[in-house]
């Protein structure tokens, strides 16, 4: 192995690099960890590794659709368990070498980047550690004693036994794994690199955004930034309210066709969209929005159903449909009998998200009855941490009243585990750390609204300690129009998360604004940048710019510059 570092340009510390170990077993050790045991590290040298990597999820914020920069890595795995509770955790640890003469990519940039997992995966995207060394990060993410080929599914890991919950298992997916991954990893890039990193820093949207949060309020002093995005907070309570539209459609026997809630939601942007003075096919005001646009007023009219089944066939907008689309909106409410005063459970969408879909709070593309819609995270949350058992949950057999005893159980039973709602951050206050936070407006798996939450109760909390705030060690971001983790939707996806929070950290630039990118909006009257600037309408589309406000600001149309750049708003 030394002479094939040697003959790649590696080894020595000439040119001011740091020393490097050989990319081999032997020449790692385990670091002290309270409660570890270590069990095997394996590592071989990577050359030239790419793989295409897709919007969202990534913990730079760039994608490569085409290939992440090729680079040379070492890859190393540390497997370890905590003894009695017959675990098996890797940490997968990728560490840049320097290019060679005739190689590719870059040499190790001296900061150590971890990055969060999604869905009920605890970590290694691939694509995310690629696109993470690429740009010369040593990566680090863990997989939390779970095999990578159950995202999505926890049914191999979830139950003890029947009836019984692995609250180990559970535990090493919420929190420890995510601690125990920084320790390993910042004692392998040390041993590696012959020095501690610079920096340390920990990105994730989704599953990774509640990881961030959740290291955040308990072990901040473990990095230096934290990126949050599109959070999955007060899990325990998320995993299941997001079943209430669903409850809703057992109870009236209804699924509204993808077409019907699609026409809901076409007439929700055309109403909405200018509510902040400008048309750029994005719905920023999604207060007055939620305000003035009710689509059980639009009952009985007429509309063309573009599904493939329907073959354009007309249709008309259902009470029942409507009930369903306003459900999704507004969130669910409980109304007190006598007094008629409603009170907020869980809240809703933004008008701009996607109903209907795999993972959307929605799947209408079956029969309710026959084949009754499915949203895997959320029931398989139900099933095996609720009910605790491998036989499947009848959706047919949904009722409001029975959701609430879900709800219910699963705070009683997990909030502590796993809820990451924690408001008071006075440790990471202390520790020097900085968190900053951002979600879509259009997300359809996790509604905005729960962050904000989030960040005002932290707000709150901190007020009577910190006559400045929070925004020494916390801001949020709220992005007009982008769905799921920015992997979708038509609006203003945040750029250079990692970048930004990095400069705030190592320079002391405290961002006030974001700057966000629309790829093609539609934009009503503007002149077409090239030829494929078009819709089928004949309409034109352009690439848009816009700043992101620190929250509560947003960024304000000044009525006379153009739409498409960012210096013809500002922030109120």
């Amino acid at each position: 192995m030394d002479f094939l570092l040697s003959s790649l340009g590696f080894g020595g510390s000439g040119g001011g690099l740091p020393r490097l170990t050989t990319c081999e077993p032997e020449s790692f050790t385990f670091p002290t960890l309270t409660g570890a045991e270590f069990l095997a590290v394996e590592a071989h040298v990577v050359a030239n590794y790419s793989i295409p990597a897709p919007p969202g999820f990534d913990a730079t914020g760039k994608d490569y659709p085409a290939g992440t920069p090729p680079q040379t890595f070492c890859n190393v795995t540390v497997a370890h368990t905590h003894p009695g509770q017959h675990d098996r955790i890797h940490t997968y640890v990728w560490l840049p070498l320097p290019p060679p003469d005739e190689g590719s990519g870059v040499q190790w940039n001296g900061v150590m980047l971890s990055v969060g997992g999604g869905g009920f995966q605890t970590g290694q995207w691939i694509w995310s550690h690629a696109v993470t060394v690429s740009e010369g990060y040593a990566a680090v993410s863990t997989d939390g004693g779970h095999a990578t080929e159950n995202f999505g599914n926890p049914a191999t890991w979830a139950l003890a036994s029947e009836g019984n919950v692995d609250l180990y298992a559970l535990q090493n997916f919420a929190s420890v794994s995510l601690r125990d991954a920084a320790v390993i990893g910042k004692h392998v890039t040390a041993a590696f690199y012959g020095k501690q990193p610079d920096k340390a820093y920990y990105a994730g949207c989704s599953t990774g955004g509640r990881q961030a949060t959740m290291l955040a309020q308990r072990w901040p002093e473990l990095y230096d930034g934290y990126l949050a995005g599109a959070p999955a907070l007060y899990w325990d309570s998320f995993a299941i309210a997001s079943l209430y539209p669903h409850a809703v459609m057992a109870e009236l026997g209804y699924v509204p066709p993808a077409c019907e809630l699609n026409e809901f939601s076409r007439r929700a942007l055309l109403h909405c969209d200018s509510l902040d003075g400008v048309e750029d096919g994005v719905i920023s005001e999604t207060e007055l929005c939620a305000e003035s646009f009710d689509p059980r007023k639009l009952a009985g009219e007429e509309f063309v159903c573009e599904d493939k089944a329907a073959d354009g066939k007309k249709l008309k907008l259902t009470e029942k449909g409507a009930q369903v689309a306003q459900t999704v909106w507004e969130g669910w409410y409980e109304t007190n009998g006598k007094s008629g005063e409603r009170t907020l459970i869980w809240p809703g969408l933004g008008h701009q998200a996607a109903m209907e879909g795999s993972f959307n709070y929605l799947s209408t593309t079956c029969d309710f009855k026959s084949n009754p819609p499915t949203i895997p995270i959320f029931m398989q949350w139900l099933q095996y941490f609720v009910h605790r058992t491998h036989q499947p949950v009848d959706e047919t057999t949904f009722t409001v009243s029975g959701l609430k005893r879900a709800l219910r159980t699963s705070r009683q039973w997990y909030n502590s585990v796993i809820g990451t709602g924690d408001a008071d951050l006075s440790d990471l206050r202390a520790s020097g750390a900085k968190m900053l936070m951002w979600h879509g407006l259009a997300d359809e798996a996790i509604p905005y609204l729960q962050t904000r939450t989030y960040y005002e109760s932290v707000v709150a909390a901190a007020e009577p300690h910190s006559p400045k705030g929070v925004d020494d060690y916390l801001r949020f971001f709220e992005a007009p129009g982008v769905a799921h983790c920015g992997a979708g939707g038509v609006g203003f996806r945040p750029q250079g998360l990692v970048d930004t929070l990095r400069a705030w950290v190592e320079e002391g630039k405290a961002p006030e604004v974001l700057p966000a990118t629309a790829a093609r909006v539609m934009v009503a009257n503007a002149p077409p940048q090239g030829d494929d600037d078009h819709d089928d309408d004949g309409g034109s589309a352009r690439s848009m710019q816009r700043v992101l406000c620190k929250y509560p600001k947003r960024a304000r149309y000044d009525g006379k510059g153009d739409i498409a750049k960012a210096e013809s708003f500002r922030c109120e």
